[in-house]
């Protein structure tokens, strides 16, 4: 009986500490994307990347204006000019159409790319940065925010303000 009651007790035992849940380590979080917009490195990637990214930019707004203007020139034509007319014009409105939509396909890609190249470095960087943070500060863990969805994170545990301080003192700008 005592027997019994002892594997019993054991088994009880064995089956609460399985089920219960196992101590969590020291977690951190890393907001990456504002870590790169934020330190000095990666605002001056950025500026680098408005001022390439500009002129394509301003192409396509003209080529959005003109392809408004054409809209509106059908628009206004459509009850007085002749059939050949508004074939025309509808025919120069769906070339103008497909240009802008190739460009602006183009374009973002483009920017992607260029994005990638500057600032690819930038976020490596922030990377090494943050598993030095966390190898000499005992983090059994960091993640990256914005890559899984979470249902909570305490504040306290989001180590992209130090990050952002460190990646500084250690790669300041020329």
């Amino acid at each position: 009986v005592a027997m019994r009651t002892f594997v019993r007790f054991t088994l009880v035992l064995v089956v609460l500490l399985s089920a219960s849940p196992a101590v969590a380590g020291k977690i951190g979080f890393l907001d990456a994307e504002r870590a790169v917009a934020s330190v000095a490195q990666g605002k001056a990637k950025i500026q680098e990347l408005e001022e390439w990214a500009a002129p394509r930019r301003a192409r396509l707004e003209q080529m959005q204006a003109a392809a408004v203007q054409l809209r509106d020139q059908l628009a206004a034509q459509r009850n007085v000019a002749s059939p050949e007319a508004l074939q025309k014009l509808e025919s120069d409105l769906l070339q103008a159409g497909r240009e802008l939509e190739d460009g602006s396909r183009n374009f973002n890609r483009d920017v992607d790319a260029k994005q990638n190249e500057l600032l690819g470095d930038v976020a490596l960087k922030i990377g090494t940065v943050a598993s030095d943070y966390g190898k000499a500060n005992d983090f059994d863990a960091i993640f990256m925010l914005k890559a899984q969805p979470l249902a909570y994170y305490s504040e306290e545990s989001d180590i992209t303000d130090i990050v952002i301080r460190l990646y500084d003192e250690r790669f300041p700008l020329d």
